[in-house]
């Protein structure tokens, strides 16, 4: 069932010009950008990777997440699937699946592109997954908690605004090792923090990292149950 749903999403969501622009081509112009025109110096690589993780959790993950289940919400989509014998979890997870799978696919891929122009190895390769797995959870949640509180599917682009820009501002402020506790309460420092200490960087902080990487996906988690909406917004 949830294998069936995903499929179905995935060809909903290749249909869909603006949303298929926004959740594949403008995470890799950007992460190509990044790798192919900021990349060359050893202490650049990671701003580069960090920010090509962070586009493709912010693009890839929480805009189409947030873009998809308005529309499909809008267009009664979400209420026919609700009134079948999937339950509300397996509904959920094959919408989400394919978004989850297709950004994390798009972070390797970025992340190969990095390699193959002159980036160094991950030192700690077991800290580069956990920001992977970090990103695309804390991502996914807050996709879902924001179509709630979005109107329609042209909206998104305005109400995932605030909290996209965060992670990215969180990210870089958080590779450089986290020194000020501050900055991990900022979505995203956590995940600047790991990917910095992947490559190389200070490892000190790696606890209170993962920390507010567990703390912003419950936060998200929890306001989803508050605010997703299963009917259309009146």
């Amino acid at each position: 069932m949830i294998a069936a749903l995903g499929l179905a999403e995935l060809k909903l969501l290749l249909r869909n010009r603006t949303a298929a622009t926004l959740a594949v081509l403008m995470p890799l112009a950007a992460g190509l950008y990044f790798a192919l025109g900021v990349g060359g110096e050893d202490d650049s690589w990671t701003m580069v990777v960090t920010l090509q993780l962070l586009f493709s959790f912010g693009f890839t993950v929480y805009v189409t997440v947030t873009t998809a289940l308005t529309a499909r919400r809008q267009d009664l989509y979400l209420k026919r699937l609700r009134t079948g014998a999937a339950s509300d979890v397996v509904v959920l997870t094959g919408i989400l699946l394919p978004v989850v799978v297709l950004g994390l696919a798009q972070a390797l891929v970025l992340l190969g592109v990095s390699m193959a122009a002159g980036a160094p190895l991950p030192t700690r390769p077991d800290l580069l997954v956990l920001a992977l797995i970090g990103g695309a959870a804390i991502s996914c949640a807050a996709g879902v908690c924001t179509s709630g509180l979005t109107g329609t599917a042209e909206l998104a682009q305005i109400t995932t605004a605030p909290f996209f820009f965060a992670m990215i501002i969180g990210g870089l402020m958080g590779m450089s090792g986290g020194e000020d506790a501050w900055v991990f309460l900022i979505p995203g420092g956590g995940l600047g923090t790991l990917t910095g200490a992947a490559w190389g960087g200070p490892t000190d902080h790696v606890l209170e990292a993962l920390a507010s990487v567990v703390a912003w996906t419950a936060v998200a988690t929890a306001l989803s149950t508050r605010f997703f909406r299963w009917d259309p917004r009146t």
